[in-house]
């Protein structure tokens, strides 16, 4: 199939969906406490920053549509409310941001939140969409609000060069105080590996980027890079130019901070997502869900020493030597005209 019709089929696809992405219940720590999350995503237009340029790891405008009406919102947040169950902890996502008035509309946002009887709400947004007065509107509609950012990575050469992340280190900064001005609180994502990295530069970046963004009103959430499809990064990992990050790198950044850390479950284990080998993987996997609702890092004390773990020890010496350094070339070749 030509790249057109391709293109034309995912657009048709696309804008015959109109519902719910989907929705999900789990667990987290509150104060402590391990307490029911739930969890919706909401299908709107997307990401305005994907319409324009894009995130190199970014997958998710796939489960959005261009052509979302009100209505179609409207339905969806009925049977999101269906769907809640009373949980105390309720994660709104819209494969964008929550904030954009594109994507939901004020007084949209305001019956999405008070919809849900949570103790802390959950959004996400890009920091150019974090306004004072937006956000003292919108937390007079839950007990408290968390807002989720996307920083990625400390370091504006990451940002710019590996992630395409469209904003700075400072923009991060300047909404986080809008943030916390506002009476609300704050949930960083952090990758694990964004692309065009080496295994070791991953593990320091994401460890200076933990101790920078430290802060007692905000919760460090890291992602391990997964190969989400319909992204560029696919197209490296196609070509065998990016490997998503180890489980064993995972471990090495929980066990060098002392920080509380939640660790994302999204591909964990898998080909596209972090993993080890397939002799150790569930056992890791298993040992990073107890983590997340325990923060014992001795949890990792008595893991058996696979092989892997000297095949991992062995990649991260050798990758400086063997690293494709034309592959960002190779992406804005392919891309150009659509990122």
């Amino acid at each position: 199939m030509d790249f057109d019709n391709f293109t034309k089929r995912f657009k048709d696809v696309r804008s015959s969906r109109t519902g719910l992405v989907s929705s999900w219940h789990g667990e987290e720590l509150l104060d402590g406490e391990v307490v029911d999350t739930f969890a919706v995503i909401f299908r709107t237009r997307g990401c305005a920053w994907s319409h324009r340029n894009g995130c190199t790891m970014c997958g998710y405008h796939t489960d959005t549509n261009p052509e979302i009406t009100r209505s179609h919102l409207n339905t969806q947040l009925k049977e999101a409310i269906q769907r809640y169950g009373g949980e105390r902890i309720v994660k709104i996502y819209t494969s964008g941001s929550f904030f954009d008035p594109g994507e939901i509309p004020l007084d949209l946002a305001k019956d999405i939140l008070s919809s849900f009887d949570s103790e802390l709400t959950v959004v996400e947004s890009r920091p150019e969409f974090v306004k004072p007065d937006l956000l003292k509107e919108l937390c007079d509609s839950v007990q408290l609000l968390q807002i989720a950012m996307g920083l990625e990575s400390a370091n504006d050469f990451v940002l710019e060069h590996s992630i395409n992340k469209g904003f700075g280190y400072s923009d991060y900064l300047d909404a986080r105080e809008i943030v916390f001005n506002a009476g609300a609180v704050l949930r960083t994502y952090l990758l694990l590996k964004p692309p065009f990295l080496t295994e070791n530069e991953a593990i320091e970046d994401l460890i200076r980027s933990i101790s920078e963004v430290d802060h007692p009103k905000n919760t460090i959430s890291i992602n391990p890079v997964n190969v989400q499809r319909h992204s560029p990064l696919e197209l490296l990992w196609r070509r065998k130019l990016y490997r998503p990050p180890w489980l064993w790198s995972l471990i090495e950044v929980i066990e060098r901070t002392d920080q509380d850390l939640i660790i994302s479950r999204a591909g964990l284990g898998s080909k596209r997502g972090a993993n080890n080998c397939s002799d150790c993987d569930k056992d890791i996997v298993k040992k990073l869900q107890e983590f997340n609702l325990s923060q014992d890092r001795s949890l990792f004390s008595d893991l058996p020493d696979c092989t892997c773990k000297s095949h991992w020890k062995t990649y991260k010496e050798m990758e400086p030597l063997t690293h494709f350094r034309g592959s960002l070339e190779i992406l804005s070749d392919r891309y150009a005209g659509y990122i």
